[in-house]
């Protein structure tokens, strides 16, 4: 896929090939698209433009959600050092959603004229919403990317962030390189999905097999397949991250945010709320940090504009031996966190998860643990007129959960050939802020970085105090160990009762 690394000296220094080049980024707002817009702000300085298209959301119009990405932590030491690179970011008005990406004409023609290089990472995230939101957010999306690359002038390269769990309903390990190919053409989708002919979609989706853990992993495969039936002949990377961690280095070890990847499950137990997992605890996560992913997506598209490599070049960017780990010592690790550093906004007194691997014994725990404090929580706020919701988020999350368990249950392997290529192509000087070797990171010293840069980690976010946290925390902890107790009492008497009205 990628020529003999002894051609590398031949190629521009990646600062060089952005330099004077207008970038177009869709997902800037999201997690990866934050760190990915930084890492070009701070390593390619001689970028022209960077048009990052954004959305009106909660009545917050686009600008203001421009500043609010830049409000980050993670471009303090850019805003520090060198500020006037922040004016070469500009605003898009536009829904990845739409029809030509909601843009009107001008601005359209803005990007026609100007951009050459493309990277699209606006993907919708979600696992309980139906099929075909879905694929209209993340398909006919790209779609519509790949119809304005084929319009610009100056075109050079389109990266597409997808998932390293696009073929995770196959059992042939370990993951390729390459894009595994559904048994129809991508059209016929994309047909289905313009002309909003919901049965045909179903009959073609119900003849790919084997099925898909969930909406989003086929969301991503058809994606890829779109790629590879509309765009081959184009200059097209594929990134496909695993489970994206906190920044390891850059611009600072530790930055995270609580949307991103595993974090809302760990935000969950280091709270308190979230006390039983249904899962193998022997099961491998596959971690990869942020700011190696945002490196891949720059690299990739240096090597796809250098004419590097065969298109669509498809690189996994999957965890190192040291960020292959049991879920059994993510939550050892995580429970040491939240012990030494205890979370803002916290439900409960944080404990070790209790990780079970059976179904049935999972809902006779979760209902002891989680829905029967919450049925009597939400009582009390009922008597005190205030609106029940401990027992919907524990159903909300069982909801989540139940389309994630296939990867809970499963460790998966993938080939990382294609990645370290790329690593070994960097130049010298490159390979200080945009090297993809990894191997020195440890999830320990990851996670302990953490506290001191991650937004969740701000004790700005809750209105208490942390001694007066802390004493909400301890009184919530007494009331459902005591709902608790009063439980199994109750439950002890009926046992006793019942016995003795057999044997007395």
């Amino acid at each position: 896929m990628l020529r003999s690394c002894a051609e590398a000296n031949h190629l521009p220094r990646v600062a060089e090939f952005y330099h004077g080049k207008s970038v177009f980024v869709t997902g800037a707002a999201g997690f990866v698209g934050t760190v990915l817009l930084e890492t070009l702000l701070r390593c390619c300085s001689g970028i022209k433009s960077i048009y990052i298209l954004l959305r009106s959301k909660k009545n917050v119009q686009p600008e203001v959600r421009k500043e609010q990405i830049f409000s980050k932590k993670i471009f303090e030491k850019l805003k520090e050092e060198t500020p006037e690179l922040l004016d070469k970011v500009h605003v898009i008005a536009g829904d990845a959603s739409l029809p030509n990406l909601g843009m009107n004409e001008d601005d359209v023609q803005l990007l026609v004229d100007e951009v050459s290089v493309v990277f699209h990472c606006a993907a919708i995230i979600h696992f309980t919403k139906p099929l075909h939101f879905i694929l209209k957010n993340n398909v006919l999306s790209l779609s519509s990317i790949i119809e304005l690359c084929r319009k610009m002038r100056k075109f050079e390269a389109l990266v597409y962030t997808s998932t390293a769990y696009s073929n995770s309903n196959r059992s042939n390990f370990p993951v390729k390189e390459e894009v595994y190919r559904l048994p129809f053409r991508a059209e016929k989708f994309l047909d289905a999905l313009k002309n909003e002919d919901n049965e045909m979609l179903q009959e073609l989706i119900a003849d790919c097999k084997p099925d898909w853990p969930n909406s989003y992993t086929f969301s991503k495969c058809l994606a890829e397949n779109v790629i590879m039936d509309t765009a081959s002949d184009l200059p097209v990377a594929i990134i496909r991250p695993s489970i994206v961690f906190s920044t390891w280095k850059h611009p600072m070890p530790g930055y995270g945010e609580e949307n991103s990847g595993i974090a809302a499950l760990s935000l969950g137990t280091g709270k308190g709320f979230i006390k039983v997992l249904y899962a193998d605890p022997n099961c491998k996560l596959n971690l990869v940090p942020a700011d190696i992913v945002a490196n891949a997506h720059v690299l990739a598209a240096w090597s796809a504009g250098t004419n590097r490599c065969a298109s669509p070049l498809v690189a996994n960017c999957t965890a190192t031996e040291n960020l292959h780990i049991k879920l059994c010592e993510y939550d050892e690790t995580m429970t040491r966190l939240a012990r030494e550093f205890p979370l803002p906004q916290a439900f409960e007194q944080h404990s070790n998860l209790i990780i079970v691997p059976y179904k049935y014994l999972y809902y006779i725990v979760a209902a002891y643990y989680h829905y029967l404090p919450a049925v009597v929580l939400d009582v009390m706020l009922r008597i005190l007129r205030k609106k029940p919701r401990v027992y919907s988020m524990y159903r909300f999350f069982d909801t989540v959960m139940s389309s994630l368990n296939f990867f809970l249950f499963r460790t998966f392997q993938f080939e990382r050939k294609n990645l370290e290529c790329l690593d070994s192509l960097i130049h010298p000087e490159d390979r200080k802020d945009l090297a993809l070797d990894f191997r020195d990171a440890t999830f320990l010293g990851m996670t302990f970085s953490l506290p001191e840069v991650a937004p969740f980690y701000d004790w700005k976010i809750d209105r208490k105090s942390q001694t007066d946290r802390q004493r909400i925390i301890y009184k919530r902890h007494m009331l459902i160990t005591s709902i608790q107790g009063m439980f199994l009492v109750t439950c002890c008497l009926l046992i006793y009762w019942v016995f003795s009205s057999i044997f007395c």
